[in-house]
């Protein structure tokens, strides 16, 4: 039967965990293990054990839980001759779960942690009939990478082209948006968006994977390469988000300058993630600047797995120079913590579908408009080194024509040019840009 199965299903962990099945000696069988052989996949075909996993939902439920997390709900299902990955029984089991917690714990929120392909990421949330009936919230996944893809290349198209995808959400339901997580970094994403870009599929990754661990000539990035398939190229990015925006490597050096551009890179990735709507998500360390963690190597629970060195122990001592005025840590932490207060005076920024993405005068700035009602705020990226140009024409095609914003980043009051001035964004620069006259 391993066999059988075997013969369809990939590998997820090449490089750690090859294979999808354990020996085990205590029971004398096979046992399924798709991610690692201490994890045993739950055979859903039992009633028993659907049973035990409602049981399990419910206990979280009691405790106050307000949002549960499904791990890997794409695997949830297995029959032979298939990968294993996104079979219809598993979203028949997904809308079973969700009815269930509508009637016992209705306050409770589901969240599917499905990181796949961004059309099928879509689908679970619910399809068809059943659009919004299966997972309440879903990792943004697919904007996440694209992120690190813009930061990577300077230019936005490939982001571009998955919002067709990406907007296809549906009503009432809603994302987690998040710059870093304790996992890698995938570059899932359609070949397609990549190559309406211009772009050849194999080696744009292969220069992403290249600039994030380091390699690529003057990439201030300090990555590594996460469980990378040689047979087919196929590698994930692990590091932290300061390791990645070239934090650890301006420390290094000790270069002020490059301190500075790698603190605008984190504070502009994570704006870019707070403002696009649906609940951010920070993962600790991101709002110290913490560098990556090489311990792990040393430790053998953990030095097969370069995951770890961005999944730091927690230093207090650290945390503290949040207090020191004028530290890395003190303004990585104030910057974020601006970010926070900016998106509660701004209602228009909750997940209302209400997101238009502006059309590209300059392929280095990603920008899109958030409107509820009367509000309309423009959130403006500059994902290049070097200071970026954007013809105020750009926030004239939306409908109503403003004549004046106000800049919630500076605090400033910015009148609206004539079509041939510009809106000047500096390096990795970025405006929160509200209409307050029109």
């Amino acid at each position: 039967i391993p066999n059988e199965y075997e013969l369809a299903m990939p590998e997820i962990f090449p490089e750690s965990s090859p294979g999808n099945f354990t020996w085990s000696e205590d029971c004398q069988k096979w046992v399924m293990t798709v991610f690692h052989n201490y994890q045993w996949d739950l055979n859903y075909r039992n009633p028993h054990v659907l049973r035990e996993m409602l049981d399990t939902i419910f206990f979280y439920a009691n405790l106050g839980v307000d949002l549960l997390r499904i791990d890997a709900p794409a695997f949830i299902w297995k029959e032979t001759g298939t990968t294993c990955q996104n079979l219809p029984q598993a979203h028949a089991i997904l809308r079973l779960i969700k009815q269930a917690v509508q009637i016992a714990s209705p306050g409770m929120a589901l969240l599917g942690e499905a990181i796949v392909a961004p059309a099928k990421i879509m689908e679970y949330f619910g399809t068809g009939e059943n659009a919004g009936k299966e997972c309440d919230f879903a990792y943004n996944a697919t904007q996440m990478a694209l992120q690190w893809d813009m930061l990577a290349t300077g230019e936005t198209q490939v982001m571009l082209n998955a919002q067709s995808i990406i907007q296809q959400k549906p009503f009432g339901t809603s994302w987690i948006s998040y710059t870093r997580c304790h996992d890698d970094i995938g570059l899932g994403y359609d070949d397609y968006m990549i190559a309406q870009a211009g772009k050849d599929p194999y080696q744009h990754r292969t220069f992403l994977k290249d600039y994030f661990s380091g390699k690529f000539p003057d990439s201030p990035a300090r990555g590594a390469l996460f469980s990378s398939n040689p047979k087919t190229g196929d590698a994930r990015i692990s590091g932290t988000l300061a390791s990645l925006c070239g934090l650890e490597k301006a420390i290094w050096e000790k270069d002020d300058a490059q301190v500075a551009s790698a603190i605008q890179k984190i504070l502009m990735m994570q704006a870019h993630s707070v403002f696009l709507g649906g609940l951010p998500m920070l993962y600790y360390g991101d709002e110290l600047g913490y560098t990556n963690d090489y311990s792990y190597e040393k430790d053998p629970a953990k030095s097969y797995d370069n995951r770890w060195m961005h999944r730091p122990i927690i230093d207090w001592v650290k945390a503290e120079n949040r207090n020191e005025e004028g530290s890395i840590e003190n303004r990585v932490f104030t910057g974020t913590q601006k970010l926070l207060q900016i998106r509660k005076t701004l209602p228009a920024i909750g997940d209302y579908k209400n997101i238009t993405w502006l059309y590209p005068h300059n392929i280095h700035v990603a920008a899109y408009l958030r409107s509820l009602e009367d509000q309309k705020v423009y959130c403006v990226f500059n994902f290049k080194n070097e200071a970026a140009y954007l013809t105020w024409y750009a926030f004239k095609e939306q409908g109503v024509i403003p004549k004046k914003f106000k800049d919630h980043w500076t605090g400033q009051e910015l009148e609206v040019g004539r079509d041939d001035e510009y809106l000047i964004l500096e390096p990795f620069g970025f405006r929160i840009l509200e209409v307050i006259e029109s």
